[in-house]
């Protein structure tokens, strides 16, 4: 099977402004000085987002980023993420993904570290940053759907990596996290990707893992796993309070 491994993807290739407002499930917020958390078990995401702020130098819970219910309320991050993991999941003809408390801890366990690359654990993961919602983050991995060919599976590639883990057949379970890491670099480091996650850090832990290429690169897994949508997903990532 094939996780990606950042920085070359995990959705990295953002505009400044995708990233900061960022598309391969958990529950309890906790807080510390430095970082406040909100974990969910329960289902996939990774993404880029859209967020105003442009300004902050410390690794401490910034003013300016967001505060949305759906990152600081437990119940409704788990909520928030269930609910538009599984619309993408039903139109792509998935079954829905329940939440896993062990997956939670292990995503709230690497978001802490606010490294903006994979964490190379055992599960299909998805990352993301800079979103003002947890919906929208999800929405972003949704949105690679418009670069995967489903009458030639495109399998595994670095654009649509988040997408096919999003909506594999075969994952029954999520658990996800959410953990606030600031606005340390919000311009990156020039021409160089962000090491450290930018406001809001997303990451999903999925099993059983998606992406799973077969012998000699056989794409039969993905022709199962990824079925063409039914029709538009329908979701408000304005605000998830």
């Amino acid at each position: 099977m094939r996780i990606p491994t950042p920085p070359d993807y995990h959705h990295h290739h953002f505009t400044v402004v995708q990233l900061l407002s960022l598309l391969i499930t958990i529950l309890l917020p906790t807080s510390t000085s430095a970082l406040e958390t909100t974990i969910i078990v329960t289902i996939t995401a990774t993404a880029t987002a859209t967020t105003t702020t442009t300004t902050t130098t410390t690794t401490t819970t910034n003013p300016q980023v967001p505060q949305d219910r759906s990152y600081t309320s437990a119940s409704q991050f788990k909520s928030s993420i269930l609910s538009t993991t599984n619309a993408y999941r039903s139109t792509h003809n998935a079954s829905s993904l329940v939440w896993n408390e062990t997956l939670a801890s292990f995503a709230n366990q690497w978001a802490r570290t606010c490294l903006w690359k994979h964490s190379g654990g055992p599960y299909g993961e998805n990352l993301a940053f800079g979103y003002t919602n947890a919906s929208a983050a999800i929405q972003a991995w949704g949105e690679e759907a418009s670069m995967y060919n489903f009458n030639k599976p495109t399998g595994f590639t670095e654009e649509t990596g988040h997408f096919t883990q999003l909506v594999w057949k075969g994952t029954r379970e999520v658990g996800c996290a959410a953990v606030d890491c600031g606005l340390t670099d919000p311009d990156g480091d020039g021409e160089k990707k962000w090491s450290r996650a930018q406001g809001w850090y997303v990451v999903c832990e999925y099993v059983p893992s998606g992406n799973v290429v077969g012998a000699n690169d056989d794409l039969e897994y993905f022709r199962t796993n990824v079925q063409e949508g039914s029709g538009d997903v329908d979701i408000d990532t304005d605000s998830d309070s």
